[in-house]
């Protein structure tokens, strides 16, 4: 019976005997490596799933106190939003001698009004200028008895203002109130910065927005005390 196989049927047996042991190497399992053995750096940390270990970044790429090579890691500049400053304090105190309640005090020595409400709280206080002279006005006791949004000099009608406050009369009877710095010719007769000096004649100049305040705060009948 054998010889009856032939030659080609010897060759067939004979590529089986050598190609079976290849093929049982492929087939075959890896080999498994107990959990304590494998590298440290394959291993998923206590408690992390496969899942979380297989998404987890490069431990090498994250910035860290186990890899900051002994130095402190910073996190950047921050910022801290606090509250807006309180106002500055006026420079000057106001006068022991201003009155009480509901009012206005002009000191003629510091150039500053200062308005109180009916419970002598200070509410505005501005720069202004006026003149320092002993009269124009008088130190005392006044109240607001006229009032126009737009006035002149009566001895320079080329000198106009707005919004005039009158509370007294000056040395030679002419009107004195609070209003805003004056213009002449298109032009502002002195700056804004030069308020608390005295530059007026007998009136209290104001900056723009200070007068027009004064202008809806002092009706007829506000009380204006004057300092030396």
């Amino acid at each position: 019976m054998p010889a009856k196989l032939g030659l080609p049927a010897i060759f067939l047996a004979c590529f089986l005997l050598v190609a079976a042991p290849v093929w049982a190497d492929d087939a075959a399992p890896a080999p498994s490596i107990p959990a304590s053995e494998q590298p440290a750096s394959e291993q998923p940390a206590p408690g992390t799933s496969i899942a979380e270990a297989l998404d987890a970044p490069d431990p090498s790429n994250v910035a860290g106190p186990a890899n900051a090579s002994g130095l402190t890691p910073t996190r950047g500049p921050r910022v801290q939003i606090l509250a807006p400053p309180p106002p500055e304090p006026s420079p000057f105190d106001p006068p022991i001698d201003g009155g009480d309640g509901r009012r206005v005090v002009y000191s003629k020595t510091n150039q500053t009004v200062w308005v109180y409400d009916e419970n002598n709280t200070i509410i505005k206080m501005h720069r202004v200028s006026g003149r320092q002279d002993p009269r124009d006005p008088l130190p005392g006791t006044y109240q607001v008895w006229s009032r126009s949004t737009r006035t002149f000099a009566i001895n320079d009608p080329t000198i106009t203002w707005n919004h005039m406050i009158r509370f007294a009369k000056g040395n030679r009877d002419g009107n004195i109130g609070f209003h805003d710095i004056p213009y002449q010719y298109g032009q502002p007769v002195q700056t804004v910065d030069q308020l608390g000096q005295a530059l007026s004649g007998g009136c209290v100049r104001q900056a723009s927005e200070d007068a027009i305040w004064m202008w809806n705060w002092a009706q007829i009948g506000t009380v204006v005390v004057v300092t030396p």
